[in-house]
């Protein structure tokens, strides 16, 4: 990437490795270099990106609550679905490995969209997968790429703490719920439907 003079300085500390990826495709699209090798590129940087998913993988934990929110979900005989930056492969090996996969009726990773979150494409497969309308939906993430477009989309976008972005900043997306963990769900969305 050097010799096209994309150096390193246009990445930030708060881009996650896919956001990388895009800006770096961006940057070569905007170079007008052939597709055949902005495709090359891309297909690189993803299969480095999923080698760090799987190895991540290998470490990761279960939120606190996830269990107990995911089983009350499936008990009120809800609709449940995953969108996830994740590959197909890395999203099957936790799934796989915390017994997570019986919870959900829909599984989108980035693979499966041409247009991943925040863009709309990748909520807007999910809800119609489920075959439910965005009004019908609500949308729980840890980051302003769920919320945005749960907001875009007239879904019921509802923050949790967990992830790296702060209280104001999920607001300012457009969360109109913000839970501390993911343990409270069961209990706000009783409040909310009796409401």
């Amino acid at each position: 990437l050097r010799e096209y003079n994309i150096t390193f300085n246009v990445y930030s500390e708060a881009d996650y490795p896919i956001s990388m990826v895009r800006k770096t495709i961006r940057l070569l699209e905007g170079m007008k270099l052939p597709k055949s090798f902005i495709n090359e590129v891309s297909s690189s940087l993803f299969k480095i990106v999923e080698f760090y998913e799987v190895k991540a993988s290998e470490k990761t934990s279960v939120i606190d609550g996830a269990y107990e929110s995911l089983n009350f979900v499936k008990e009120m005989g809800l609709k449940c679905g995953l969108i996830t930056l994740n590959s197909r492969r890395s999203t099957e090996i936790i799934l796989d490995k915390f017994n997570l996969r019986i919870f959900f009726d829909v599984i989108v990773t980035r693979d499966e969209v041409k247009n991943f979150k925040p863009h709309v494409e990748h909520l807007a497969k999910a809800i119609n997968l489920m075959g439910l309308k965005p009004e019908e939906v609500i949308v729980i993430g840890d980051s302003i790429i769920d919320i945005i477009p749960a907001v875009a989309l007239n879904a019921f976008p509802v923050a949790v703490k967990t992830g790296v972005r702060g209280e104001s900043e999920l607001k300012s997306a457009g969360a109109k719920v913000i839970l501390n963990s993911v343990a409270d769900f069961p209990k706000w969305f009783m409040n909310f439907i009796r409401s």
